[in-house]
């Protein structure tokens, strides 16, 4: 696909580093010379300089044959209105980031009126990844299937886990577990365990079932920590703001340290149910006083990496239960895990990770996928309908001859989550979740030889 991203900055840079990866063919457009410069050296695509919603730009980054543009500078009115010029000259996808929170009230409406086919929030997005983690506190991230009736966790594998030294078979069996090993990354590489897989300490495990299931799982393998109930929160910017919201729609006791007094203010006005200090959240004789300690999780959100990173090593230290540090800068993300904190998110990695999904849905268009998950760099996860011209109807999954690389990750029956076993079959309507490091794969009928 032609794609056009308008804006180099974090999320446009990010968007080029993963979307070359998928060989598409990329022009950046940005007023920048220099970082223009910048990514066309280091990346094969083109670039051009100048604004975005200039029409003659738009027009020599060849927007009349552009499968997509993706308008993502730092103003939310610019990026509404290149979507809008980029469709008038011919484009026919566009996505606009949109950030501040009086337009995120009325997007929905105004996607339609637009004509904008995806708008996204960096900060909003960040917040629901956030909520998620927090609703399952033993994991280092979460991803959610078929309209949520299924769950997939990401563990890292301790030592004394009960896991280690057995073999996926053995782990189901003697712990009686209703759950699918998904994938492993073990020392960077990657593997969809069959059944006679060991498990090794540090392994990174991804576990897919039922929510239910899944704590149940947890609990066998002496990882389960409850759902957070109170969670303090240092730095008080947009992050903050739609988290907080979030967490108090689901009950859960929010506090937020904010150095800026008046930030502080609009806070206390917009949540009145949060408890809003100002203070400075890197100080640890405020963050003793104001209870660190006596929280289930700490969110760090401050606009510094290194701030995050040291006081989340400063909960971790005070035994906090669990602990998200906000990361953006690659850099200093890759060398975070080593320093034991488990679960780091990145605004810029999960917006580029919704969009490259939005993006790679559309590219598989008229195949038959009812949703398309990246849950690795190598592998994905497709969400397949089981209908009339399907051939292996009703074939217990013994008998099917399902290709390498390619496992049955579950299947959603009348909104049930079902972890197959080899007299399982598929049924006309099932919803089927196929994990696979295959590429190009466009129906269910593409897993079997």
């Amino acid at each position: 696909m032609r794609l056009i991203i308008v804006g180099a900055g974090k999320i446009g840079a990010t968007l080029v580093d993963k979307l070359s990866k998928e060989k598409h063919d990329i022009v950046i457009v940005d007023k920048d010379p220099k970082i223009v410069e910048q990514i066309v050296n280091r990346y094969d695509v083109m670039g051009v300089c100048g604004g975005g919603a200039d029409r003659m730009i738009l027009e020599e980054a060849g927007v009349s044959t552009a499968d997509f543009v993706i308008a993502c500078t730092s103003r939310d009115e610019l990026n509404i209105l290149c979507c809008m010029l980029a469709k008038k000259l011919g484009v026919s996808h566009t996505i606009a980031r949109v950030r501040d929170p009086e337009y995120f009230m009325e997007m929905e409406y105004m996607k339609g009126e637009l004509d904008l086919d995806m708008w996204f929030n960096p900060e909003l997005r960040t917040a629901q990844e956030i909520a998620e983690i927090l609703s399952f506190p033993s994991a280092i991230n979460v991803e959610t299937f078929a309209d949520g009736a299924a769950v997939m966790i990401e563990l890292k594998v301790k030592k004394e886990n009960p896991m280690i030294g057995k073999s996926v078979m053995e782990i189901m069996r003697d712990f009686n577990v209703k759950a699918l090993f998904s994938m492993v990354v073990r020392e960077n590489k990657v593997y969809i365990p069959r059944g006679d897989f060991v498990i090794q300490e540090n392994d990174i495990v991804h576990i897919t079932a039922s929510e239910k299931e899944i704590t149940n799982f947890s609990k066998k393998m002496q990882v389960f920590r409850r759902r957070a109930r109170s969670v303090f929160i240092v730095g008080g910017g947009k992050i903050a703001y739609y988290l907080a919201k979030e967490l108090i729609a689901r009950k859960v006791a929010v506090k937020i340290i904010e150095k800026d007094e008046a930030r502080c203010e609009w806070l206390s006005e917009e949540l009145p149910e949060a408890t809003i200090l100002n203070g400075d959240g890197t100080d640890h004789e405020v963050l003793d006083e104001e209870g660190i300690d006596k929280c289930n999780a700490v969110v760090t959100l401050t606009g510094m990496d290194e701030e995050n990173v040291i006081v989340s090593l400063y909960a971790s230290r005070k035994k906090v239960a669990k602990v998200i540090t906000k990361v953006d800068r690659p850099t200093i993300g890759q060398m975070v895990s080593h320093l034991g904190l488990d679960s780091v998110v990145s605004p810029r990695i999960v917006i580029a990770s919704s969009i490259v999904r939005f993006v790679r849905e559309l590219t598989y268009e008229g195949a038959r996928i009812n949703q398309l998950y990246k849950i690795h760099d190598k592998v994905e996860a497709l969400e397949f309908p089981v209908d009339n011209d399907f051939e292996h109807i009703n074939v217990p999954l013994r008998d099917l001859n399902i290709k390498k690389n390619y496992l049955v990750n579950g299947i959603v029956r009348d909104r049930e989550f079902i972890i197959p076993t080899g007299d399982t079959s598929f049924m006309i309507g099932d919803r089927v979740l196929i994990v696979t490091t295959e590429k190009n794969v466009s129906g269910l009928e593409d897993i079997v030889r």
